[in-house]
């Protein structure tokens, strides 16, 4: 196993993605009655360079729920109205691909009772409460019917190419900057700009709860396949398969990702006073009203995500039904796999629009536009400690595609990082250990519990030891 072997299978993560000025297709939405919602869109507009003309503020309700004709007359048409008399967008032509709504911004539109479904729609979606955001994603499209009364399907729902995620295809990606507090908020885009400069670094875990049967299947078996593209791509993957979340005092530090299911409100691992979110984590939660309070710091779960330090996650705001939540395999694979951004991912995941959804986080997150290549070298030209967890990466992927642990063995003890790293110490023992040479994996294993500043992975290598 050599470094040229290694860059190779590392091409399967990192794309070379040449990207522009992406701040000019963005639009932001703020809510003018509140300073802070405007604050929160200036610091974006500064952060990724969003041309002033981009920016929209609307005296909206200052209630995270607006019923539908609040929604047509206070943010639907106004919008409409203001990004034509700007030249960003009117109908299906535009310059725009995000609209990105800020802090103070409404989320949910009620149900509308007046509103009668056709006979032909089914009952259980003969709906019209819906988010915000899923709403606003249709503005492109033509002929939509003036009362909407369930969902709409996604014109690029499993698209594997970015650039078709587009107004003239019929679709908006629209996110959101949102959270507990407006300062929050614009930590997102802090996060996500860190992660882009530094990579995104870490571990996966993914909560699973056993079910081997029935009609809760779906969920357990997308969330397995997302635990097998996040392992495939070179991430240390933790699965957890008992029933319960993952409780109070588990071992898991450094998180990249999280996926799990299936608490009402925020507990155990992701409820302690600290948690050791990277810097760019990614972390969903499914529940069926995970997103309905995404200002509460500790109730259900994306209040409580970014309160921790996630930097981009999503959910449902009212009861979306479980097959009609986006595809969580497909948004791991084209955010991880495919370079996509944040909201690209999401959209391409998104099968039903008019619908529940919401995507927190700055739409521009890329944590994978750069090759492999150019990783390494900002990683050595800054002397980051991270190049530890780059180095694990290619280490992980080379034994996913076949390598000998002799050799991948060799290769960490070769490694110049592999004297001072915990992180490449755990990953010694781990592999002395599968191939039975016990002396040598407690070696590894008390070297890496010496160089780690995390009380988790000492606790969790402590564990190993014992057993």
């Amino acid at each position: 196993m050599n470094k040229t072997l290694l860059i190779i299978f590392l091409t399967n993560l990192f794309a070379n993605i040449i990207t522009g000025n992406e701040g000019s297709t963005v639009a932001i939405v703020y809510n003018s009655k509140l300073q802070e919602s405007k604050s929160v869109a200036d610091y974006y507009a500064k952060s990724r360079s969003v041309p002033e003309k981009n920016l929209i503020g609307l005296p909206l309700s200052v209630n995270h729920t607006i019923t539908r004709k609040e929604f047509k007359k206070t943010l639907e048409q106004p919008l409409i109205k203001a990004l034509a008399k700007k030249k960003i967008l009117n109908g299906n032509k535009g310059k725009i691909r995000y609209l990105l709504l800020c802090w103070g911004v409404p989320f949910r539109v009620d149900k509308d009772n007046s509103i009668k479904p056709p006979a032909e729609i089914p009952t259980l979606l003969q709906r019209n409460e819906a988010s915000v955001d899923s709403e606003l994603s249709l503005l492109p499209q033509k002929n939509q019917p003036i009362e909407r009364t369930g969902i709409i399907n996604n014109p690029v729902f499993n698209t594997k190419n970015p650039n078709s995620i587009s107004p003239e295809n019929g679709l908006l990606m629209v996110t959101r900057l949102d959270g507990p507090s407006p300062a929050l908020a614009k930590s997102l885009v802090d996060r996500a700009i860190t992660a882009e400069r530094k990579g995104l670094w870490g571990r996966a875990y993914i909560d699973l709860r056993g079910i081997n049967s029935g009609p809760l299947k779906l969920g357990e078996d997308r969330l397995s396949q997302v635990g097998e593209i996040i392992s495939r791509s070179g991430f240390t993957t933790v699965i957890d398969n008992k029933p319960t979340t993952l409780p109070v005092g588990f071992p898991g530090d450094k998180i990249a990702f999280y996926a799990g299911w299936y608490g009402i409100n925020v507990e155990g691992l992701f409820a302690e006073e600290t948690v050791d979110f990277s810097p760019g984590a990614i972390a969903y939660h499914l529940h069926s009203y995970n997103g309905s309070m995404i200002r509460d710091a500790h109730s259900r779960w994306i209040g409580p995500f970014i309160n921790k330090g996630a930097t981009a996650t999503f959910g449902s705001v009212f009861e979306p039904y479980l097959e009609l939540t986006p595809n969580q395999p497909l948004f791991f694979a084209r955010i991880i796999q495919n370079g996509f951004t944040f909201a690209e991912a999401g959209y391409a995941a998104t099968r039903a629009l008019s619908w529940q959804t919401v995507f927190v986080g700055d739409p521009l997150y890329r944590p994978f536009g750069k090759t492999p290549q150019e990783v390494e070298l900002s990683l050595i030209k800054a002397q980051s400690s991270d190049i530890e967890w780059f180095r694990l990466l290619a280490i992980n992927q080379g034994l996913v595609s076949g390598a000998p642990i002799e050799a991948a063995i060799l290769h960490i003890e070769q490694l110049k990082e592999s004297s001072k790293s915990s992180v490449l110490q755990e990953k010694l023992g781990e592999l002395y250990s599968v191939i039975g040479k016990k002396a040598e994996s407690e070696t590894a294993f008390k070297k890496a519990i010496d160089f780690s500043k995390s009380a988790k992975q000492k606790q969790r290598i402590q564990d190993l030891l014992k057993n």
